[in-house]
């Protein structure tokens, strides 16, 4: 097996292994084929991420309705982090063995369940019920259908499937959100409205994937497998932990504005409004999503220079805001740590799947969304207990204060990285 540089300073195999050999289409398929399967890939990964952020915005009114502590907002938020680190220790890379399709059936299926439950809740009990299935449903698929868009990307642009498995979760975030939120200020009753639009969104995707061809043939080892465990191969661990450090700041940001943000509209800024809280989030999002499409041709280190400054940036003017109780300048924040999260992430990913063989993506996508996961729930989980005793300004404070310190190590640690691979 030889290899050659990559743009971005990073090796890539250039002549196929015996493990890539052996992981050919269990029977060959058209491009045409091809496509459709990977636009219901994309299709999935976009569902699933907006049915885990449509909840964020109705947190409240679910605390309005039933009077219970913020402490459990925070879990309710953070309990789907949890679970979802759970499935990817546990079954993150278990389509590596039994195929895609199988596994993205059975975490379709589990998804829509949660939903149903949400549909139905009566208590935060069901709430938190229906998070925990969501969060391992969610685990489930994220490795998978990662795993999946790399498989089905085509020959000549294999670094496609990379850049929508970066763009879909921000895409999924800014849908989700944004449209939870202008259904709460429209309807009397948004809740049903809400949850009955994902589910007929995630039919549409069991659809997509029980039409889709399998990418990769069945082989032992799966219930080894299931051993909790992260598995990152020897080839991929510089780049892992070179870039991991930026990733905490990039999910840091994501974890302010998904979690704690309807909390400090309210208790900060005053402001009770679905669109303001949907809002913010798609702003956050959504110039994530569009900073990915602008610099998907940068190298490693560009990417971390321009994430690390869009997220220090960000995250200042975010701290000053909620010092000076300004929700413009909030917004102003967000869009700003928005691009940096875009760009940070695409890179993560990018930097880091390309050392990895077919039978190695999904484990490698696992260990990657577990870094995500644990920097996405944890901190949430810490600001709700001590809202009472330091206030959601101080906690948002400190939330800012984190981001800016991990994106300054990330930096630095991903320059020399790609500086040592240039010797």
């Amino acid at each position: 097996m030889t290899s050659t540089c990559c743009k971005d300073g990073t090796t890539a195999v250039s002549t196929p292994s015996a493990s890539t050999l052996t992981h050919r289409p269990t029977r060959p398929f058209t491009d045409q084929r091809r496509r459709v399967a990977f636009f219901g890939m994309a299709w999935v990964s976009v569902a699933f991420v907006a049915a885990s952020a449509a909840p964020s915005p109705i947190y409240v009114l679910y605390q309005a309705a039933w009077h219970f502590d913020s402490w459990l907002l925070s879990l309710a938020f953070s309990i789907y982090a949890f679970t979802l680190l759970i499935a990817l220790l546990t079954v993150g890379s278990v389509s590596d063995y039994l195929g895609r399709r199988p596994v993205l059936i059975g975490a379709v299926i589990a998804e829509i369940i949660a939903l149903v439950l949400l549909l139905t809740a009566t208590d935060i009990g069901h709430v938190l019920l229906a998070r925990a299935i969501q969060g391992f449903a969610t685990g489930v698929a994220t490795s998978t259908v990662s795993a999946a868009l790399a498989d089905l990307s085509p020959k000549c642009n294999r670094q496609l499937g990379a850049t929508v498995g970066s763009i879909t979760p921000l895409a999924g975030l800014a849908a989700g959100s944004l449209a939870s939120g202008l259904i709460i200020q429209a309807v009397d009753a948004p809740i049903p409205v809400v949850f009955t639009t994902l589910i007929a969104i995630l039919l549409v995707g069991l659809a997509l994937v029980l039409v889709a061809p399998e990418t990769i043939p069945r082989h032992p080892g799966a219930v080894r497998s299931l051993l909790p465990r992260l598995h990152v191969p020897a080839r991929s661990r510089a780049a892992f932990l070179a870039s991991s450090f930026l990733n905490i700041g990039v999910w840091l940001t994501t974890s302010l504005v998904l979690g704690l943000f309807p909390q400090i509209n309210r208790d900060v800024f005053n402001i009770h409004s679905g669109i303001v809280n949907g809002g913010i989030i798609a702003l956050l999002t959504g110039s994530g999503a569009i900073a990915v499409v602008l610099t998907r041709s940068f190298t490693a280190l560009q990417s971390a220079q321009v994430s690390a400054v869009a997220l220090v940036a960000g995250a200042a003017i975010e701290g000053v805001a909620v010092a000076t109780v300004d929700v413009w300048l909030f917004a102003a924040g967000a869009v700003i740590a928005g691009v940096g999260a875009g760009v940070g992430f695409s890179g993560y990913i990018r930097l880091v799947i390309q050392t990895a063989e077919p039978d190695d993506r999904a484990g490698v996508f696992s260990a990657m969304y577990v870094v995500s996961y644990l920097t996405f729930g944890i901190p949430v989980i810490i600001a709700g207990i001590v809202l009472g005793t330091f206030g959601t300004g101080s906690a948002a404070i400190g939330f800012c204060c984190l981001t800016i310190a991990a994106s300054l190590a990330g930096l630095l640690v991903i320059r020399r990285y790609t500086q040592n691979l240039k010797r």
